[in-house]
């Protein structure tokens, strides 16, 4: 069985890899990902050993995706979840002197710093609730940086688009069904079984991940393919290189070939061994990643791409945070019905998963052979460009439902504004945090969007309390049309900042 994986590992490689027929890409992060004959490249390069996460059979990948899923779907709902019981919260907390705003905080706060899911069900007073709930959102925080990595060590650029699609499409969609049911669950039983509920089901997700969760990380050596030196480094990003600056940048060629000698296949617990080793150069690799995720900062679509994650989810939680007194107070809703605005998210998530997924893989396909093959970077703005204004459109009309609802209806609010703007904040999601370079980019983009997001969630009840809902949240629509704005010169801007830190490196 390993011969044959080795086998076809091999020929993948000399058959796709044809690396003759085209010129090297022009600058790292852009990639050949069509050859002259029209085949999509397999990027990064596959190596002949089977224990490559590459090389993982469609039932050990799926098996990572799935744990990959429940843990991020699961400890989201257990950050983010409060929005339909937050009248609930009020009720038991306003007597004892909090204000509304400061209860608010039990959603936003978490969301700044991302289990403490058991202390939050047993808790009694605000204060032990409060740390409880900024522990969740630490562990969340480690979480969503980890998981998108773990799925770039298994896939090939050309499907990454579907397997992140996939993520986040099932996070978003599982998140409205539980959104949907809590409020029935809090009003049938009490608020504190929404805690428990999420322990057992992290409970079992934690069994779920020692037996089917693989060792991704994976050490790549240069590679010798058709006369040039291939080499993709820990962060994912594909290099080809003649043999003298192959020399230059690891001191000796020490590639390995389609003719090297086969490495032994690991049992099945072997990889799910929970120490694996350590990497080559650890402490370089360390402070290499940091440097990077630093340089990364410096990349105009960097910037963006943090931007534009932070400030929709930051107003997905400002949505969150009002529709449930807006339905209740305004519209009438009974505290139990009022997770039912989630709705349209599952159909929004249907929807996002086939724009991003399979659309904008085609899409990447098309511009890559309109460019003899090759895919650069700012080609996921193009995908955004429909979502955004779909999303912009969907907080217009939230705004106005929840300033006029004797002229809305509150069905509008809630399956029209949420299903349009939660198709665009979803596609967001999946398009700007997952990039042809992981590694450091990734993390930082991941990483800071919860930072970032935290002002527009934060501020929304003192705009609401100074204003109204409408220009509160046209303030939100202003800040966020403007930073997709900014994609524009982004685009142009982004591959002369490539061109000069290509040019810096290989000098």
């Amino acid at each position: 069985m390993a011969e044959m994986v080795e086998k076809d590992a091999a020929t993948r490689q000399i058959e796709i890899l044809k690396i003759e027929e085209t010129s090297a890409p022009k600058y790292a992060g852009d990639d050949e990902l069509v050859d002259k004959s029209g085949n999509i490249r397999r990027i990064p390069i596959a190596s002949t050993d089977p224990n490559d996460p590459l090389n993982f059979s469609k039932w050990r990948k799926l098996g990572v995706l799935i744990c990959c899923c429940w843990f991020s779907i699961f400890s989201l709902v257990l950050v983010g979840g409060l929005g339909p019981s937050l009248p609930v919260f009020i009720e038991l907390y306003a007597p004892q002197g909090h204000s509304v705003e400061s209860i608010f905080n039990l959603t936003t706060y978490p969301s700044s710093v991302m289990a403490g899911a058991i202390g939050a069900a047993k808790c009694n007073s605000y204060g032990t609730k409060m740390v409880c709930r900024i522990l969740q959102g630490f562990a969340t925080g480690a979480i969503e940086s980890v998981l998108p990595l773990i799925i770039s060590d298994m896939t090939f650029l050309d499907e990454r688009g579907f397997f992140f699609s996939i993520y986040w499409g099932s996070q978003n969609t599982i998140n409205a069904v539980f959104l949907i049911s809590i409020s029935y669950l809090v009003a049938a039983t009490s608020w504190r079984w929404f805690y428990w509920l999420l322990t057992i089901l992290g409970g079992f997700g934690t069994i779920m991940g020692v037996l089917l969760l693989a060792e991704t990380r994976y050490q790549r050596s240069p590679m010798s393919l058709n006369g040039q030196i291939v080499h993709t480094d820990e962060f994912g990003v594909t290099s080809v290189l003649s043999d003298a600056e192959a020399v230059q940048r690891f001191g000796t060629q020490n590639e390995t070939n389609e003719n090297s000698p086969p490495s032994a296949q690991k049992i099945y617990l072997q990889h799910l061994k929970l120490f694996q080793g350590t990497a080559l150069n650890p402490g370089r690799v360390e402070a290499g990643a940091f440097y990077k995720m630093i340089l990364s900062c410096s990349s105009p679509a960097v910037v963006w791409a943090i931007l534009s994650s932070s400030i929709s989810p930051g107003i997905e939680i400002a949505m969150s945070l009002t529709y449930g007194t807006v339905l209740e107070k305004l519209f009438h809703w009974s505290p139990a019905s009022v997770g039912l605005i989630n709705v349209g998210m599952l159909r929004a998530s249907v929807i996002s998963t086939l724009w991003a997924g399979l659309i904008g893989e085609k899409i990447n396909l098309w511009l890559a052979r309109r460019r003899k093959g090759t895919h650069i970077p700012k080609d996921s703005l193009i995908i955004l460009i429909i979502p955004s204004i779909i999303s912009a459109i969907g907080i217009v009309v939230f705004a106005a439902a929840a300033m006029l609802p004797q002229k809305h209806s509150s069905w509008g609010l809630s399956w029209v504004s949420w299903t349009l703007f939660e198709f665009g904040f979803i596609v967001i999601l999946i398009t700007t945090t997952h990039f042809a370079a992981p590694g450091p980019a990734l993390v930082g983009v991941i990483g800071m969007k919860y930072i970032i997001s935290f002002g527009a969630s934060y501020g929304i009840t003192l705009m609401v309390s100074k204003f109204n809902y409408l220009q509160a949240f046209m303030i939100l629509f202003a800040i966020f049309t403007l930073i997709f704005v900014l994609g524009i010169p982004v685009y142009i801007l982004n591959p002369k900042w490539r061109a000069y830190i290509g040019k810096k490196h290989k000098n």
